[in-house]
Protein backbone atom coordinates (compact mmCIF):
# COMPACT_ATOMS: atom_id res chain seq x y z
CA UNK A 1 0.00 0.00 0.00
CA UNK A 2 2.74 2.38 1.04
CA UNK A 3 4.72 1.72 -2.25
CA UNK A 4 1.22 2.31 -4.30
CA UNK A 5 0.82 5.88 -2.19
CA UNK A 6 4.48 6.63 -3.76
CA UNK A 7 3.71 5.81 -6.94
CA UNK A 8 0.45 8.12 -6.52
CA UNK A 9 1.74 10.96 -5.06
CA UNK A 10 4.53 10.70 -7.59
CA UNK A 11 2.46 11.30 -10.49
CA UNK A 12 0.52 13.97 -8.80
CA UNK A 13 3.30 15.70 -8.42
CA UNK A 14 4.81 15.20 -12.02
CA UNK A 15 0.92 16.57 -12.86
CA UNK A 16 0.88 19.51 -10.90
CA UNK A 17 4.53 20.57 -12.68
CA UNK A 18 2.91 20.44 -16.04
CA UNK A 19 -0.04 22.60 -15.60
CA UNK A 20 1.56 25.00 -13.51
CA UNK A 21 4.30 25.36 -16.67
CA UNK A 22 1.00 25.13 -18.99
CA UNK A 23 -0.67 28.07 -17.23
CA UNK A 24 2.64 29.94 -17.18
CA UNK A 25 3.43 29.34 -21.05
CA UNK A 26 0.31 30.29 -22.32
CA UNK A 27 -1.75 32.63 -20.54
CA UNK A 28 -0.09 35.30 -21.99
CA UNK A 29 -0.15 33.69 -25.58
CA UNK A 30 -1.84 35.54 -28.24
CA UNK A 31 -4.94 33.67 -29.36
CA UNK A 32 -4.51 31.38 -26.79
CA UNK A 33 -7.65 29.51 -25.36
CA UNK A 34 -5.73 28.68 -22.09
CA UNK A 35 -5.85 31.58 -19.92
CA UNK A 36 -6.01 30.06 -16.13
CA UNK A 37 -4.86 27.45 -13.94
CA UNK A 38 -8.63 26.15 -14.11
CA UNK A 39 -8.04 26.00 -17.91
CA UNK A 40 -4.91 23.85 -17.78
CA UNK A 41 -6.48 21.62 -15.38
CA UNK A 42 -9.46 21.10 -18.17
CA UNK A 43 -7.35 20.50 -20.81
CA UNK A 44 -5.20 18.10 -18.90
CA UNK A 45 -8.30 16.35 -17.77
CA UNK A 46 -9.82 15.75 -21.31
CA UNK A 47 -6.96 14.96 -22.74
CA UNK A 48 -4.99 12.31 -20.58
CA UNK A 49 -8.95 10.86 -20.45
CA UNK A 50 -8.36 10.82 -24.44
CA UNK A 51 -12.10 12.58 -24.66
CA UNK A 52 -10.08 15.49 -26.21
CA UNK A 53 -13.33 18.14 -27.04
CA UNK A 54 -11.12 20.38 -28.72
CA UNK A 55 -12.54 23.74 -26.71
CA UNK A 56 -9.10 24.11 -25.27
CA UNK A 57 -5.56 23.80 -27.23
CA UNK A 58 -2.25 25.08 -26.91
CA UNK A 59 -0.63 27.44 -29.24
CA UNK A 60 2.97 28.20 -27.78
CA UNK A 61 5.72 25.75 -28.52
CA UNK A 62 6.38 25.01 -24.95
CA UNK A 63 2.30 24.10 -24.71
CA UNK A 64 2.69 21.68 -27.33
CA UNK A 65 4.93 19.83 -25.94
CA UNK A 66 3.45 19.52 -22.64
CA UNK A 67 0.05 18.68 -24.36
CA UNK A 68 2.06 16.06 -26.33
CA UNK A 69 3.28 14.75 -22.94
CA UNK A 70 0.08 14.51 -21.42
CA UNK A 71 -0.98 13.35 -24.44
CA UNK A 72 1.07 10.41 -24.65
CA UNK A 73 0.42 10.02 -20.95
CA UNK A 74 -2.99 9.20 -21.58
CA UNK A 75 -2.85 5.36 -22.12
CA UNK A 76 -0.41 5.22 -19.34
CA UNK A 77 -2.41 6.95 -16.76
CA UNK A 78 -5.71 5.03 -17.52
CA UNK A 79 -3.39 1.43 -17.20
CA UNK A 80 -2.14 3.10 -13.81
CA UNK A 81 -4.89 4.19 -12.14
CA UNK A 82 -6.86 0.52 -13.45
CA UNK A 83 -3.77 -1.12 -11.61
CA UNK A 84 -3.57 0.65 -8.42
CA UNK A 85 -7.19 0.05 -7.88
CA UNK A 86 -7.43 -3.00 -8.41
CA UNK A 87 -4.00 -3.55 -6.24
CA UNK A 88 -5.50 -1.41 -3.44
CA UNK A 89 -8.86 -4.21 -3.46
CA UNK A 90 -6.95 -7.24 -3.83
CA UNK A 91 -4.66 -6.44 -1.14
CA UNK A 92 -6.69 -3.92 1.49
CA UNK A 93 -10.57 -4.57 0.99
CA UNK A 94 -10.93 -8.24 -0.57
CA UNK A 95 -8.27 -9.46 2.75
CA UNK A 96 -10.28 -7.74 5.19
CA UNK A 97 -13.44 -9.24 3.92
CA UNK A 98 -12.39 -12.53 3.91
CA UNK A 99 -11.36 -12.46 7.18
CA UNK A 100 -14.56 -10.67 8.57
CA UNK A 101 -16.34 -13.82 7.10
CA UNK A 102 -13.98 -15.86 9.29
CA UNK A 103 -14.24 -13.86 12.65
CA UNK A 104 -14.94 -17.25 14.67
CA UNK A 105 -11.62 -18.77 13.60
CA UNK A 106 -8.76 -18.74 15.41
CA UNK A 107 -6.31 -16.16 13.85
CA UNK A 108 -2.89 -16.48 13.78
CA UNK A 109 -0.64 -13.13 12.84
CA UNK A 110 2.51 -13.01 11.30
CA UNK A 111 4.79 -10.38 11.63
CA UNK A 112 6.96 -11.22 8.32
CA UNK A 113 6.78 -13.74 6.25
CA UNK A 114 10.04 -16.06 5.92
CA UNK A 115 11.27 -19.01 5.81
CA UNK A 116 10.67 -20.00 9.67
CA UNK A 117 7.77 -18.29 9.59
CA UNK A 118 6.29 -20.41 6.82
CA UNK A 119 7.66 -23.21 8.53
CA UNK A 120 5.52 -22.72 11.65
CA UNK A 121 2.44 -21.45 9.64
CA UNK A 122 2.71 -25.00 7.84
CA UNK A 123 2.19 -26.84 11.12
CA UNK A 124 -0.47 -24.85 12.61
CA UNK A 125 -2.68 -24.47 9.36
CA UNK A 126 -3.30 -28.08 10.07
CA UNK A 127 -5.72 -26.85 12.93
CA UNK A 128 -9.21 -27.01 12.36
CA UNK A 129 -10.65 -23.75 12.15
CA UNK A 130 -7.78 -21.11 11.77
CA UNK A 131 -6.66 -18.36 9.49
CA UNK A 132 -2.63 -17.39 8.62
CA UNK A 133 -2.08 -13.75 8.68
CA UNK A 134 1.25 -12.85 6.97
CA UNK A 135 1.83 -8.76 7.82
CA UNK A 136 4.26 -6.60 5.45
CA UNK A 137 4.57 -4.41 2.45
CA UNK A 138 6.01 -7.15 0.32
CA UNK A 139 3.17 -9.80 1.30
CA UNK A 140 2.23 -10.47 -1.97
CA UNK A 141 -1.27 -11.78 -3.29
CA UNK A 142 -3.40 -13.98 -1.58
CA UNK A 143 -3.39 -16.68 -3.67
CA UNK A 144 -3.22 -20.28 -2.23
CA UNK A 145 -4.49 -22.20 0.45
CA UNK A 146 -8.23 -20.66 1.54
CA UNK A 147 -6.98 -19.85 5.59
CA UNK A 148 -3.47 -17.75 4.46
CA UNK A 149 -3.87 -13.86 3.98
CA UNK A 150 -2.20 -11.82 3.22
CA UNK A 151 -2.35 -8.03 4.29
CA UNK A 152 -0.87 -4.88 5.13
CA UNK A 153 -3.47 -4.13 7.99
CA UNK A 154 -1.82 -3.45 11.55
CA UNK A 155 -2.37 -5.35 14.89
CA UNK A 156 -5.08 -3.01 16.02
CA UNK A 157 -7.28 -2.78 13.00
CA UNK A 158 -6.86 -6.42 13.04
CA UNK A 159 -8.12 -6.91 16.52
CA UNK A 160 -11.23 -4.44 15.83
CA UNK A 161 -12.19 -6.37 12.50
CA UNK A 162 -12.20 -9.10 15.29
CA UNK A 163 -14.43 -7.56 17.55
CA UNK A 164 -13.32 -9.01 20.41
CA UNK A 165 -9.88 -9.29 22.94
CA UNK A 166 -9.27 -13.07 22.53
CA UNK A 167 -8.80 -15.62 18.89
CA UNK A 168 -5.67 -13.55 18.31
CA UNK A 169 -2.34 -14.53 18.32
CA UNK A 170 0.86 -12.65 16.49
CA UNK A 171 3.87 -14.23 15.61
CA UNK A 172 7.33 -12.56 15.72
CA UNK A 173 9.83 -14.51 13.81
CA UNK A 174 12.17 -11.87 12.07
CA UNK A 175 15.73 -12.14 11.68
CA UNK A 176 15.99 -9.31 13.88
CA UNK A 177 15.32 -10.94 17.60
CA UNK A 178 14.92 -6.96 19.19
CA UNK A 179 12.57 -5.76 16.04
CA UNK A 180 10.57 -9.37 17.58
CA UNK A 181 11.12 -8.09 20.84
CA UNK A 182 9.38 -4.62 20.18
CA UNK A 183 7.13 -5.69 18.27
CA UNK A 184 5.60 -8.30 20.93
CA UNK A 185 5.90 -5.60 23.52
CA UNK A 186 3.22 -3.56 21.53
CA UNK A 187 1.09 -6.73 20.55
CA UNK A 188 0.96 -6.95 24.60
CA UNK A 189 0.01 -3.57 25.10
CA UNK A 190 -3.29 -4.33 22.86
CA UNK A 191 -3.31 -7.48 24.95
CA UNK A 192 -3.05 -9.54 22.03
CA UNK A 193 -1.14 -13.14 22.73
CA UNK A 194 2.16 -13.01 21.02
CA UNK A 195 5.37 -15.21 20.47
CA UNK A 196 8.61 -13.38 19.54
CA UNK A 197 11.40 -15.48 18.34
CA UNK A 198 14.17 -13.41 20.93
CA UNK A 199 17.00 -15.03 23.10
CA UNK A 200 16.43 -12.93 26.15
CA UNK A 201 17.38 -13.81 29.28
CA UNK A 202 14.41 -11.36 30.94
CA UNK A 203 12.39 -11.68 34.26
CA UNK A 204 9.47 -9.29 33.55
CA UNK A 205 7.73 -9.56 30.25
CA UNK A 206 3.88 -8.56 29.93
CA UNK A 207 1.43 -11.44 30.67
CA UNK A 208 0.66 -11.83 26.69
CA UNK A 209 4.11 -11.97 25.46
CA UNK A 210 6.18 -15.33 25.47
CA UNK A 211 10.00 -15.63 24.70
CA UNK A 212 11.43 -18.54 22.72
CA UNK A 213 14.84 -19.05 20.63
CA UNK A 214 15.67 -21.02 17.82
CA UNK A 215 19.14 -22.49 19.44
CA UNK A 216 16.65 -23.57 22.97
CA UNK A 217 14.15 -25.09 20.73
CA UNK A 218 16.74 -27.49 19.19
CA UNK A 219 18.85 -28.36 22.70
CA UNK A 220 15.25 -29.53 24.10
CA UNK A 221 14.04 -31.35 20.97
CA UNK A 222 17.36 -32.84 21.05
CA UNK A 223 17.51 -34.39 24.06
CA UNK A 224 14.23 -35.11 24.27
CA UNK A 225 14.22 -37.70 20.70
CA UNK A 226 17.72 -38.68 21.20
CA UNK A 227 18.66 -39.38 24.60
CA UNK A 228 21.69 -39.79 26.16
CA UNK A 229 21.61 -43.98 26.34
CA UNK A 230 22.85 -46.07 29.23
CA UNK A 231 25.68 -47.30 26.77
CA UNK A 232 26.76 -43.89 25.69
CA UNK A 233 29.82 -42.59 28.48
CA UNK A 234 31.69 -40.35 26.10
CA UNK A 235 29.85 -37.44 24.13
CA UNK A 236 31.87 -35.50 21.72
CA UNK A 237 30.81 -31.88 20.93
CA UNK A 238 32.85 -30.36 18.31
CA UNK A 239 31.36 -26.14 18.07
CA UNK A 240 29.96 -24.67 20.69
CA UNK A 241 28.30 -21.49 19.47
CA UNK A 242 24.77 -20.45 19.41
CA UNK A 243 23.19 -23.91 18.71
CA UNK A 244 26.06 -25.82 20.32
CA UNK A 245 26.13 -23.85 23.53
CA UNK A 246 22.10 -24.46 24.06
CA UNK A 247 22.46 -28.20 22.98
CA UNK A 248 25.38 -28.45 25.76
CA UNK A 249 23.24 -26.65 28.49
CA UNK A 250 20.58 -28.84 27.81
CA UNK A 251 22.78 -31.76 28.26
CA UNK A 252 23.93 -31.28 31.54
CA UNK A 253 20.20 -30.13 32.95
CA UNK A 254 18.79 -33.34 31.57
CA UNK A 255 21.35 -36.03 31.26
CA UNK A 256 21.34 -36.38 35.02
CA UNK A 257 21.34 -40.46 36.74
CA UNK A 258 22.25 -41.84 39.76
CA UNK A 259 25.91 -42.04 40.46
CA UNK A 260 27.17 -45.06 39.04
CA UNK A 261 25.92 -43.60 35.34
CA UNK A 262 28.19 -40.66 34.67
CA UNK A 263 28.72 -39.19 31.09
CA UNK A 264 32.06 -36.97 30.05
CA UNK A 265 31.23 -34.32 27.61
CA UNK A 266 34.07 -33.17 25.59
CA UNK A 267 33.92 -30.00 23.76
CA UNK A 268 35.77 -28.33 20.81
CA UNK A 269 35.59 -24.72 19.60
CA UNK A 270 33.89 -22.94 22.51
CA UNK A 271 32.95 -19.93 20.35
CA UNK A 272 29.93 -19.00 22.71
CA UNK A 273 32.15 -18.80 25.56
CA UNK A 274 30.17 -21.31 27.69
CA UNK A 275 33.20 -21.99 29.80
CA UNK A 276 33.52 -18.33 31.14
CA UNK A 277 29.62 -17.87 31.96
CA UNK A 278 29.33 -21.30 33.55
CA UNK A 279 32.66 -21.17 35.20
CA UNK A 280 30.86 -22.81 38.40
CA UNK A 281 29.64 -25.75 36.35
CA UNK A 282 32.87 -25.87 34.77
CA UNK A 283 35.34 -26.11 38.05
CA UNK A 284 32.87 -29.08 39.73
CA UNK A 285 32.55 -31.48 36.50
CA UNK A 286 36.52 -30.86 36.33
CA UNK A 287 37.31 -31.89 39.89
CA UNK A 288 37.96 -35.31 38.66
CA UNK A 289 34.60 -36.73 41.38
CA UNK A 290 33.57 -40.51 39.84
CA UNK A 291 30.30 -40.07 41.18
CA UNK A 292 29.99 -36.80 38.85
CA UNK A 293 29.71 -36.32 35.17
CA UNK A 294 33.00 -34.47 33.39
CA UNK A 295 32.83 -31.47 31.55
CA UNK A 296 36.31 -31.34 29.18
CA UNK A 297 37.16 -28.62 27.02
CA UNK A 298 40.13 -28.41 24.34
CA UNK A 299 41.92 -25.33 23.09
CA UNK A 300 43.24 -27.18 20.42
CA UNK A 301 41.62 -28.08 16.99
CA UNK A 302 39.26 -31.53 17.11
CA UNK A 303 41.55 -33.05 14.67
CA UNK A 304 44.74 -32.56 16.80
CA UNK A 305 42.74 -34.86 19.67
CA UNK A 306 41.74 -37.89 17.34
CA UNK A 307 42.80 -39.83 20.54
CA UNK A 308 39.21 -38.43 22.18
CA UNK A 309 36.80 -38.47 19.17
CA UNK A 310 37.99 -42.74 18.92
CA UNK A 311 36.43 -43.29 22.27
CA UNK A 312 33.83 -41.10 21.90
CA UNK A 313 30.16 -43.40 21.79
CA UNK A 314 28.82 -40.21 20.32
CA UNK A 315 30.06 -37.51 18.46
CA UNK A 316 27.36 -34.21 18.10
CA UNK A 317 28.96 -31.91 15.09
CA UNK A 318 27.17 -28.51 15.90
CA UNK A 319 28.58 -25.16 14.78
CA UNK A 320 26.32 -22.38 13.55
CA UNK A 321 26.79 -23.07 9.84
CA UNK A 322 25.57 -26.09 8.09
CA UNK A 323 28.55 -25.73 5.51
CA UNK A 324 31.12 -26.06 8.41
CA UNK A 325 29.28 -29.06 9.72
CA UNK A 326 29.48 -31.01 6.83
CA UNK A 327 33.11 -30.23 6.04
CA UNK A 328 33.75 -31.86 9.45
CA UNK A 329 31.96 -34.76 8.65
CA UNK A 330 33.26 -35.36 5.62
CA UNK A 331 37.18 -34.79 6.92
CA UNK A 332 36.03 -37.34 9.73
CA UNK A 333 34.84 -39.76 7.45
CA UNK A 334 37.18 -39.50 4.27
CA UNK A 335 40.36 -39.12 6.58
CA UNK A 336 39.79 -40.53 9.99
CA UNK A 337 36.98 -43.13 8.86
CA UNK A 338 34.82 -42.66 11.26
CA UNK A 339 30.69 -42.32 10.42
CA UNK A 340 29.12 -44.20 12.64
CA UNK A 341 27.24 -42.07 15.85
CA UNK A 342 27.59 -38.55 14.09
CA UNK A 343 24.96 -36.62 14.63
CA UNK A 344 25.15 -33.26 12.68
CA UNK A 345 23.31 -30.41 12.80
CA UNK A 346 21.76 -29.16 9.39
CA UNK A 347 19.05 -26.77 8.22
CA UNK A 348 17.54 -28.82 5.60
CA UNK A 349 17.76 -33.06 5.44
CA UNK A 350 20.74 -34.45 3.86
CA UNK A 351 20.58 -38.46 2.68
CA UNK A 352 22.59 -40.81 4.32
CA UNK A 353 23.54 -38.02 7.19
CA UNK A 354 22.00 -38.60 10.66
CA UNK A 355 21.19 -34.97 10.70
CA UNK A 356 18.52 -32.54 12.99
CA UNK A 357 17.69 -29.06 13.86
CA UNK A 358 15.02 -28.99 10.74
CA UNK A 359 13.08 -26.30 10.64
CA UNK A 360 9.57 -28.40 10.82
CA UNK A 361 11.77 -30.41 13.99
CA UNK A 362 12.24 -27.54 16.24
CA UNK A 363 10.21 -24.60 14.61
CA UNK A 364 6.40 -26.08 15.69
CA UNK A 365 3.73 -25.41 18.45
CA UNK A 366 4.62 -27.98 20.76
CA UNK A 367 8.44 -26.05 21.16
CA UNK A 368 7.60 -22.33 20.25
CA UNK A 369 4.32 -22.18 21.87
CA UNK A 370 5.38 -25.11 24.59
CA UNK A 371 1.90 -25.53 25.20
CA UNK A 372 2.77 -29.50 26.48
CA UNK A 373 6.54 -28.93 27.57
CA UNK A 374 5.45 -26.13 29.81
CA UNK A 375 2.62 -27.23 30.86
CA UNK A 376 3.95 -30.25 33.20
CA UNK A 377 6.22 -27.12 34.33
CA UNK A 378 3.11 -25.03 35.55
CA UNK A 379 1.36 -27.61 36.65
CA UNK A 380 4.58 -28.45 39.00
CA UNK A 381 4.10 -24.88 40.54
CA UNK A 382 0.86 -25.05 41.20
CA UNK A 383 1.22 -28.14 43.09
CA UNK A 384 4.29 -26.78 44.85
CA UNK A 385 1.68 -23.53 45.55
CA UNK A 386 -0.88 -25.71 47.71
CA UNK A 387 1.35 -26.74 50.17
CA UNK A 388 3.62 -23.10 50.45
CA UNK A 389 2.80 -20.37 52.87
CA UNK A 390 4.03 -17.90 50.25
CA UNK A 391 2.49 -19.08 46.86
CA UNK A 392 3.72 -17.58 43.42
CA UNK A 393 1.46 -18.12 40.09
CA UNK A 394 3.44 -19.00 37.32
CA UNK A 395 2.99 -15.23 35.57
CA UNK A 396 4.70 -13.72 38.39
CA UNK A 397 7.82 -15.98 38.72
CA UNK A 398 10.90 -14.77 37.72
CA UNK A 399 12.76 -15.80 34.96
CA UNK A 400 15.68 -17.80 37.13
CA UNK A 401 12.61 -19.34 39.14
CA UNK A 402 10.48 -20.29 35.74
CA UNK A 403 13.90 -21.88 34.06
CA UNK A 404 14.38 -23.77 37.42
CA UNK A 405 10.47 -25.61 37.16
CA UNK A 406 11.36 -26.17 33.16
CA UNK A 407 14.38 -28.17 33.59
CA UNK A 408 12.82 -29.97 36.69
CA UNK A 409 9.87 -30.48 34.25
CA UNK A 410 12.46 -31.74 31.53
CA UNK A 411 13.99 -34.31 33.69
CA UNK A 412 10.58 -36.30 34.33
CA UNK A 413 10.77 -37.56 31.04
CA UNK A 414 14.22 -39.25 32.24
CA UNK A 415 12.65 -40.24 35.51
CA UNK A 416 10.42 -42.41 33.42
CA UNK A 417 12.69 -43.97 31.16
CA UNK A 418 15.22 -44.55 34.64
CA UNK A 419 12.04 -46.29 36.25
CA UNK A 420 10.71 -48.17 33.25
CA UNK A 421 14.40 -49.28 31.64
CA UNK A 422 12.73 -48.15 27.97
CA UNK A 423 15.25 -45.50 26.54
CA UNK A 424 12.85 -45.34 23.71
CA UNK A 425 9.86 -42.84 25.52
CA UNK A 426 9.68 -39.71 24.02
CA UNK A 427 6.87 -37.94 25.25
CA UNK A 428 5.33 -37.89 29.14
CA UNK A 429 1.82 -38.58 28.89
CA UNK A 430 -0.71 -40.33 32.07
CA UNK A 431 -0.18 -43.41 31.07
CA UNK A 432 3.70 -43.67 31.46
CA UNK A 433 3.31 -41.34 34.51
CA UNK A 434 1.14 -43.77 36.12
CA UNK A 435 3.68 -46.70 35.20
CA UNK A 436 6.75 -45.09 36.19
CA UNK A 437 4.95 -44.00 39.32
CA UNK A 438 3.95 -47.55 40.04
CA UNK A 439 7.60 -49.06 39.84
CA UNK A 440 8.82 -45.65 42.06
CA UNK A 441 5.97 -46.59 44.73
CA UNK A 442 7.31 -50.70 44.78
CA UNK A 443 10.98 -50.00 44.56
CA UNK A 444 11.48 -46.89 47.13
CA UNK A 445 11.91 -48.72 50.13
CA UNK A 446 14.78 -50.44 48.55
CA UNK A 447 16.17 -47.50 46.07
CA UNK A 448 14.99 -44.31 47.72
CA UNK A 449 18.51 -43.05 48.62
CA UNK A 450 19.45 -43.61 44.68
CA UNK A 451 16.36 -41.28 43.39
CA UNK A 452 16.67 -38.28 46.07
CA UNK A 453 20.50 -38.60 45.27
CA UNK A 454 19.89 -38.52 41.73
CA UNK A 455 17.50 -35.90 42.11
CA UNK A 456 19.85 -33.56 44.24
CA UNK A 457 22.40 -33.99 41.17
CA UNK A 458 20.22 -32.73 38.90
CA UNK A 459 19.15 -29.81 41.31
CA UNK A 460 22.86 -28.65 41.88
CA UNK A 461 23.42 -28.84 38.24
CA UNK A 462 20.70 -26.30 37.43
CA UNK A 463 22.22 -24.01 40.42
CA UNK A 464 25.79 -24.34 39.22
CA UNK A 465 25.11 -23.40 36.03
CA UNK A 466 23.72 -20.47 37.07
CA UNK A 467 26.66 -19.78 39.04
CA UNK A 468 25.60 -20.38 42.62
CA UNK A 469 28.08 -21.55 45.38
CA UNK A 470 28.32 -23.07 48.90
CA UNK A 471 27.32 -20.87 52.05
CA UNK A 472 26.37 -21.72 55.25
CA UNK A 473 23.70 -18.70 54.79
CA UNK A 474 21.34 -18.24 52.32
CA UNK A 475 21.84 -15.19 50.18
CA UNK A 476 19.64 -15.07 46.48
CA UNK A 477 21.10 -12.07 45.40
CA UNK A 478 24.72 -13.24 45.66
CA UNK A 479 23.71 -16.54 44.82
CA UNK A 480 24.80 -18.53 47.86
CA UNK A 481 23.03 -21.56 49.14
CA UNK A 482 23.83 -23.67 52.18
CA UNK A 483 22.39 -27.06 50.45
CA UNK A 484 25.13 -26.71 47.52
CA UNK A 485 27.06 -29.58 48.89
CA UNK A 486 27.49 -33.67 48.25
CA UNK A 487 24.45 -35.74 48.98
CA UNK A 488 25.59 -37.19 51.92
CA UNK A 489 26.62 -34.30 53.53
CA UNK A 490 22.91 -33.22 53.57
CA UNK A 491 21.32 -34.19 56.64
CA UNK A 492 18.38 -36.40 56.41
CA UNK A 493 15.53 -34.13 56.48
CA UNK A 494 17.31 -31.91 53.73
CA UNK A 495 17.63 -35.58 51.74
CA UNK A 496 14.08 -36.30 51.84
CA UNK A 497 13.13 -33.08 50.23
CA UNK A 498 14.55 -34.45 46.88
CA UNK A 499 11.82 -36.87 47.53
CA UNK A 500 9.26 -34.94 46.31
CA UNK A 501 10.18 -34.51 42.25
CA UNK A 502 9.74 -38.12 42.36
CA UNK A 503 6.41 -37.69 43.80
CA UNK A 504 5.33 -35.53 41.30
CA UNK A 505 4.95 -38.69 39.12
CA UNK A 506 2.24 -39.33 40.82
CA UNK A 507 0.56 -35.94 41.27
CA UNK A 508 0.57 -35.23 37.61
CA UNK A 509 -0.70 -38.30 36.73
CA UNK A 510 -3.52 -37.61 39.05
CA UNK A 511 -3.76 -33.79 38.00
CA UNK A 512 -4.08 -35.34 33.83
Amino acid sequence: MKRNLKLVAGAIGAYAVIVVLLTLVESGADGSSIRTIWDAIWYSVITLTTVGYGDLSPVTGTGRVLGTILALCSLGVLSAVISISFRIIGEQFLPMAKLYRNRDKKWYVFGSSNRDSMTLAQELSKEEKCMLIFHGEDAGDSGGPDNIIYTEADLAALKDLKEGDGGITAVFMGEDPWENYCGGLAAAENSIECYCMADMMVDTVPDDMHLFGKAECLGRWYWQYHPLLQREKIVVLIGCGKYGSALLERALLTNVYAPDRTAEYHVFEDEAGFADMHGELVRALTAGDPQEDRLVFYKEKWHEKMEVLRKADRIIICRDDDSMNLDVLEKLSTWFGIRKNVHVRLSEEMPGVQSFGRGEQILTKEYVMKDSLNRQAVMMNEIYNRGSSCPTEWKDLSYFLKQSNIAAADHLLVKIRYLLGDETITSITPENCRRAYEVYCSSRESRGEEYQEMEHRRWMHFYLMHNWCRSEKRDNEKRLHPLMRPYEELDAAEQKKDAYAWEMLGLIFEES
